[in-house]
């Protein structure tokens, strides 16, 4: 026992150094006035929650964000998922397509928010400049927030999906082709592979996909702070926005902390349901 203990000693150290030490101190934070232009903290209990939790823009942007982090990951999923099946089969230039579709996943979010911001304009963008007014959409996508959340989401799944998909693919591989033969040998049809063969065996590879997307899509800044910057006024806030303005434009590092605090039980209470449910799928 005590050899273990010495073997993980040094990567215990570094993960108490990187995680605990970071987190005590948001907490600690949180519950202090912390202005960068005034020296010293002061003790406000739960002060800046109770601000945070009166405040309007807080509201609009916990509204933006669960409607963005739903939407994202199921969206996200879905298309990974089928993309997966299609790319799994029996399919021409498979590894060319394979290829095309994990291509988004290494270039980095900012550089995909400014190609989706170009590719919108409404000035000398593709898309916004030419396509959508020759179908008679003449209104500037990124300046309506209706359009502008859309928009958010379409570069977000162009960027997410390759993630998901390889997930997939990987628990798609796992399933032995005998399965595939005697479904075949019964006269099951492609949907009934879905339902009935690919879905139940999925269903912890699915559980796990889901809450790293979860995490990410919570999680997410550059991409809309680029595209955006959460506009048109807050149709496109999401808390890591409201973070960085409370914090690096209002410079209320208390504040901040308190947010990032409600950001992590968000984070942490749907993930550990989706951990604990797929714990028990792979038991």
């Amino acid at each position: 026992m005590k050899k273990y203990i010495a073997l993980l000693s040094p990567a215990l150290i570094v993960l108490l150094l990187i995680v605990a030490f970071p987190t005590v101190y948001l907490l600690y934070v949180s519950f202090h006035q912390w202005f960068l232009y005034v020296p010293g903290l002061e003790f406000v209990g739960f002060g800046n929650f109770e601000t945070l939790l009166r405040s309007p823009v807080f509201h609009s942007s916990v509204w933006v964000t669960i409607r963005y982090v739903v939407l994202s990951t199921l969206l996200t999923a879905i298309v990974g998922f089928f993309l997966a099946v299609l790319m799994s089969g029996a399919l021409r230039a498979k590894g060319l397509l394979r290829t095309l579709v994990v291509l988004p996943l290494i270039i980095p979010p900012v550089v995909a928010g400014f190609s989706w911001k170009f590719l919108l304009s409404r000035e000398v963008g593709l898309i916004g400049g030419w396509l959508l007014p020759s179908l008679g959409l003449k209104a500037s996508v990124l300046a309506e927030p209706t359009l502008a959340f859309i928009a958010i989401l379409i570069a977000d799944l162009w960027a997410k999906t390759p993630l998901m998909f390889l997930i997939f693919l990987a628990g798609l591989q796992a399933i032995p082709t005998d399965l595939y033969e005697m479904a075949e040998m019964d006269g099951a049809n492609s949907m009934q592979f879905i339902w009935e063969i690919i879905l139940p065996l999925l269903r912890p590879t699915i559980a796990l996909a889901l809450v790293l997307r979860l995490i990410d899509a919570m999680n997410v800044f550059d991409l809309i702070f680029v595209m955006t910057s959460g506009g048109p006024g807050v149709a496109t806030q999401t808390l890591p926005l409201l973070g960085w303005k409370i914090g690096f434009v209002h410079f209320d590092l208390g504040q901040a902390s308190a947010l990032a605090v409600i950001m992590l039980i968000l984070t942490v209470a749907p993930s550990s349901m989706l951990i604990r449910r797929m714990t028990r799928l792979t038991a």
